[in-house]
């Protein structure tokens, strides 16, 4: 039998998501097109054309820097960070992306890691990361494996250390791991575990060299974790918080006002949202069920209609 959806959910879902087409994409590119004096003249002063981009705060405060996006399994790039990653990963922002999954997702088998491992560099590819910034580590995958904190501070220290001569942002999961999973939390605290240890702990030592401002300059963001209503509200969330953006900006002569609606619970720490639009999302989808095919049983495309981290996430910047 086939299960029959009641009418006004999908007219309502569809409704949704064109005023989010609107206030994502239309809008901003429309607004884009009226004020860019390159696109007027169409004489451009980079190789990338103007993106334009929904972040709070403007402009992104993650820029110039190896960004190292900290995740447990293959898909984890796109079912919960493709907003940020995108983001992130546009020229105008300089950066370098890198990610360091945790496992192969080899939960059910060992032969399935080895697959999922192939995907995670399809996906990757899509999203715009290439193979050799691409690290999959041997942690075991499972709902009852917890990590130990050191050993992912003993991964990072081998993998990143502090050999770089620019910013390093580090980004992961919180201590809720977005789903109470174990292997996000233990990420949470081994990187924490990592950032305390070999940035903070060495501070004084990192700033006493000369010209070296590693340890002002290197951060450490979480995914904030959305509660259920919240992670399954499609985009109607978005759209109150876009359309109130929008209101402000007009009502404050363009003046950038910070988006901070919340139905739920406020985090005090510096933090960065971001607002995926139609072309990103389209990114996203195409990384998720073209990339990680064999994870795209029947659940997951209700998470790919309805999940809010599709076209939001808010990462938190721990300080301490």
């Amino acid at each position: 039998m086939v299960l029959k959806i009641p009418v006004w959910i999908v007219k309502t879902i569809s409704l949704s998501f064109v005023i989010w087409i609107l206030l994502s994409t239309v809008l901003p590119q429309m607004i884009m097109k009226r004020s860019s004096i390159q696109i007027q003249t169409n004489q451009f002063k980079k190789a990338s054309y103007p993106y334009s981009s929904i972040t709070s705060p403007t402009p992104l405060p993650i820029q110039n820097s190896t960004v190292y996006f900290i995740i447990g399994h293959p898909d984890d790039e796109v079912m919960f960070f493709s907003p940020s990653l995108l983001e992130i990963s546009k020229p105008k922002n300089n950066n370098k992306v890198k990610l360091i999954c945790f496992s192969s997702g080899d939960s059910v088998d060992e032969s399935i890691g080895r697959i999922r491992s192939q995907e995670l560099f399809h996906s990757a590819k899509i999203l715009g990361i290439s193979k050799e910034d691409v690290t999959v580590l041997d942690f075991k995958d499972g709902m009852n494996e917890t990590w130990d904190s050191n050993d992912i501070k003993s991964a990072l220290g081998d993998i990143i250390g502090l050999s770089h001569s620019g910013p390093v942002a580090l980004v992961t999961f919180d201590e809720n791991g977005v789903s109470n999973h174990p292997n996000h939390i233990s990420l949470y605290h081994g990187t924490l575990n990592f950032f305390r240890t070999y940035y903070k702990s060495k501070k004084q030592d990192i700033s006493s060299v000369p010209g070296n401002s590693l340890a002002s300059t290197n951060k450490l963001y979480v995914l904030k974790s959305l509660n259920f209503w919240e992670k399954y509200s499609f985009t109607f969330l978005t759209n109150l918080e876009l359309f109130v953006d929008q209101l402000s900006k007009l009502i404050f002569s363009n003046l950038l006002v910070n988006v901070n609606i919340s139905f739920f619970s406020q985090n005090l720490n510096p933090s960065i949202k971001f607002y995926s639009d139609l072309n990103m999302l389209s990114v996203s989808y195409a990384a998720m069920s073209y990339g990680h095919f064999s994870q795209m049983v029947w659940f997951r495309y209700g998470w790919l209609i309805l999940s809010r981290y599709l076209t939001f996430n808010q990462l938190n910047e721990i300080l301490s």
